[in-house]
């Protein structure tokens, strides 16, 4: 009997020891990849999407620098890809929220910082061409830039 009491005060004191399960780093569980574009329009260009009843599409596409051990996981572009978000918006000047829902948060392991980055454009289609006379700008650099304030982004028409 005074073995199993010996035996059971060694293990309970043993347990008090143990190392803690490790946890997850913030960083790693709750990144937010959202971030505001500052949308503007020339007169022309507003005025030329509303009479032809079309809409902006802006699309984010997303990817990143790959580490070295997922460099078998590159595009042809040498790079990792994410996936794209799209918004459909009306040709007015506005504040457009972007959600980042796009990058998929259990592959950002695979790319370096994990920092990734975004490239941003918007068209317009007219009866499902693209409308070559409306031109916007074109942002590339990483996420963490465009979130530092709304992102201004402005469309114009080519003469």
């Amino acid at each position: 009997m005074l073995y199993r009491a010996t035996v059971l005060l060694a293990l309970m004191t043993l347990s008090q020891c143990s190392p803690k399960p490790a946890e997850k780093p913030a960083s790693a569980t709750a990144a937010d990849f959202s971030y505001d574009l500052a949308l503007s329009f020339t007169p022309e260009a507003a005025e030329h999407l509303k009479k032809r009843g079309e809409k902006l599409t802006i699309s984010a596409r997303y990817y990143g620098l790959p580490t070295p051990e997922a460099a078998h996981l590159v595009t042809p572009d040498g790079v990792i890809g994410f996936n794209t978000d799209t918004v459909i918006v009306e040709p007015l000047n506005q504040n457009v929220h972007m959600t980042g829902a796009g990058i998929q948060k259990e592959r950002l392991v695979a790319i370096v910082g994990p920092k990734p980055l975004v490239q941003i454009t918007a068209f317009a289609l007219h009866d499902g061409v693209k409308d070559e006379r409306l031109s916007c700008r074109v942002f590339q650099d990483y996420v963490a830039t465009a979130q530092e304030k709304p992102l201004p982004f402005a469309c114009s028409l080519v003469p």
